[in-house]
């Protein structure tokens, strides 16, 4: 037992997450619920769909975002993966300070 209650509750903390996902995971998760929200668009009752409206437009953005990151992942991979690179050369270009968000 953890007698220390900060290390006990990142412990617990720590359990509940388990592995991380993928992007493709969450790529996936969003299209579904951008499909179920879809559906509810046409609902009788207005704050539903209004609350689908939000929905699809919040999602639709997040899943912009995602394919983007997906699509410059796949890139940079192609590009480091290119032959005839020599690893200890320095990278031409300006090196940037922030990945994607």
């Amino acid at each position: 037992m953890n007698t220390d209650p900060v290390q006990a509750r990142q412990g617990k903390r720590r359990k509940r997450r388990g592995k991380p996902g993928t992007l493709e995971d969450a790529r996936a998760l969003l299209w579904r619920a951008l499909t179920r929200a879809g559906e509810l668009l046409e609902e009788e009752d207005p704050l539903l769909s209004l609350k689908a409206i939000h929905a699809v437009s919040q999602g639709a953005s997040a899943y912009a975002k995602i394919v983007e990151v997906g699509e410059l992942e796949a890139r940079i991979a192609a590009l480091e993966g290119q032959p005839g690179e020599e690893e200890d050369a320095p990278t031409p270009g300006p090196r940037l300070g922030r990945g994607a968000a």
